[in-house]
């Protein structure tokens, strides 16, 4: 399932999915990232349909929008470290706002 749902995601970002999930999205494990239950993974894949569906697929747009680093949103689209609760409350808050469909 893991495997399809990288394989789609690469399909519609254009972008490569690492196969192996690194060890920051890893040591999440089940743990939810956010008060709704959301994966690690299910909020990269948030971040990313958001960054892709409205801002061009550029990370630097969606850091500022986001007022995080652009590292810290490279780190997230590989897969390289976890969203945190806040990020995700304030992606979903942005798609409602621009009328995006993130989930």
């Amino acid at each position: 399932m893991a495997e399809a749902n990288d394989k789609s995601a690469q399909a519609e970002t254009g972008e490569a999915v690492n196969p192996q999930i690194t060890d920051a999205v890893a040591q999440t494990g089940d743990n939810p990232v956010d008060d709704r239950g959301t994966s690690a993974a299910g909020g990269i894949e948030i971040l990313r349909r958001l960054r892709d569906r409205g801002f061009e697929s550029d990370d630097e747009k969606f850091a500022v929008v986001l007022g995080r680093p652009v590292g810290e949103v490279r780190d997230w689209m590989q897969g390289a470290e976890a969203p945190d609760d806040d990020i995700i409350m304030k992606a979903r808050g942005i798609a409602r706002e621009r009328g995006i469909e993130v989930e």
